[in-house]
């Protein structure tokens, strides 16, 4: 497998290369046409978010793959719309990209009903070895491994420098020292009284994220499905405690309503954050670009909050072959490719990433910008449960996620007891696993 470097990439604008890419032909592609090559192209389709760097970085890497491999096209394409409408429109029509970049969230329906191609004999075996346990759980199943994990992201704490400092609180510096449910609501109470709005914000992305919700179920040892991933377990007495911590947010004041796992999504906290309204904010590293540009050096960070043990949010991203795939051998050397150390080292450096394999650390890396918060984003991932992991990209999750949103608002209103919605959640989780 080649593993010579992609050049490097300038800036963060839409270069001709992205824009062949967004319109669904690849370079190498491109140039063949041009030139009248033979037809006897094996041509592959690889589907990402609309992120231009993103697809820039994807397409590059491709290249050298497509260069290594003569006869080869890749074509780096746009993920559009409703994401299971989309994929399961193309799935059915047989015209699903060859490779697709999915989240955690998303991968278990898939490699549940047949979807996903089995990269076992594509992926070497020694990847597993560079993948915590759970990480290497997102595409691993009994029957096969259905994805490579590429990056990931999760949630810690953003803190203002000047209410910190009002308050006399010294934020922790290392997942030890990490603040506890009362410990932290203390000091948003406090942090309430400076700003004269809200404590703090939690970072949901809209509606399809309640899910990140999760970790602090299991920050209390409760879990969202028991152990066979499967039995819903929203109604005991752990997870109905984690329900009435997030209720006592809304109940005294401490998170705006219009911060909420359905309503309160996409940049709700971190403009809260901004403008001063709340002091201490949980969110991923996407918040990075807008504090740095809103209120350069005013900001720190610390480890994600914690009860009885730990967690934060599982995002990033996997790489996983479809049965569309008319070249599937090569659709999975090109995953191995694209998740070699190498080359995650590359994609993280251009997109800001955290990176998926144990091995890579920030200075690895090479951030050019706050590599000591980068660093703590991949220390917080090693307190992600694998039991959270096994739960949320199982095959159910994307129905129990609709549940979770549903339920969860209801509780944060006041409509319902935790312990009500507890119960009632965990009914409605039920009629989903046992269809």
């Amino acid at each position: 497998m080649p593993t010579h470097s992609a050049p490097a990439v300038s800036g963060r604008g839409v270069s001709r290369r992205t824009f062949i890419a967004v319109a669904g032909i690849s370079v190498a592609g491109a140039l063949a046409a041009c030139s009248g090559a033979p037809t006897g192209t094996r041509h592959l389709r690889l589907s990402s978010w609309n992120i231009p760097l993103d697809l820039e970085s994807y397409q590059l890497i491709a290249d050298e793959f497509v260069a290594a491999h003569p006869g080869t096209s890749v074509a780096v394409e746009v993920t559009t719309g409703q994401f299971h409408q989309w994929f399961i429109t193309r799935l059915a029509a047989d015209l699903a990209p060859d490779i697709i970049r999915i989240t955690p969230q998303q991968i278990g329906r898939y490699a549940a009903n047949g979807s996903l191609v089995d990269l076992t004999g594509a992926v070497p075996p020694e990847y597993e070895d560079d993948y915590s346990e759970p990480f290497w759980a997102i595409g691993a199943r009994e029957n096969g491994l259905f994805g490579v994990f590429q990056h990931t992201d999760n949630f810690i704490t953003y803190y203002h420098r000047g209410v910190l400092e009002e308050i006399g609180a010294e934020a922790p510096s290392s997942l030890a020292e990490a603040w506890h449910w009362d410990e932290f609501l203390g000091i948003a109470g406090e942090a309430k009284k400076l700003t004269g709005a809200y404590g703090f914000g939690y970072g949901w992305g809209g509606p399809e994220t309640a899910y990140r919700w999760l970790p602090i179920v299991y920050q209390n040892g409760g879990a969202f499905l028991g152990d066979d991933g499967e039995t819903p377990s929203m109604d005991s007495p752990e997870a109905v405690e984690a329900l009435d911590f997030g209720r006592r947010w809304y109940a005294e004041g401490l998170v705006s309503p219009a911060n909420m796992s359905k309503s309160g999504g996409g940049a709700v906290a971190r403009d809260l954050f901004l403008t001063g309204q709340i002091g201490l904010l949980l969110d991923n590293p996407e918040s990075i670009a807008a504090l740095d540009e809103g209120m350069p050096d005013e900001w720190g960070t610390a480890p994600m909050i914690r009860n009885t043990g730990e967690a934060s949010d599982l995002g990033g991203n996997a790489l996983a072959v479809t049965k569309s795939s008319k070249h599937p051998e090569l659709a999975a050397e090109l995953v191995a490719y694209i998740t070699s150390r190498a080359k995650v080292v590359e994609f993280c450096k251009r997109g800001n990433w955290l990176p998926a394999r144990s091995s890579l650390d920030a200075s690895d890396i090479g951030y050019d910008r706050h590599s000591e918060t980068m660093q703590r984003f991949i220390d917080q991932g090693s307190t992600i449960p694998l039991s959270m992991v096994r739960a949320e990209s199982g095959q159910y999750f994307s129905s129990l996620n609709s549940v979770f949103a549903d339920y969860l608002d209801l509780c944060f209103l006041g409509e319902l007891s935790p312990a009500e919605c507890g119960t009632q959640m965990t009914e409605a989780m039920r009629s989903v696993t046992t269809r």
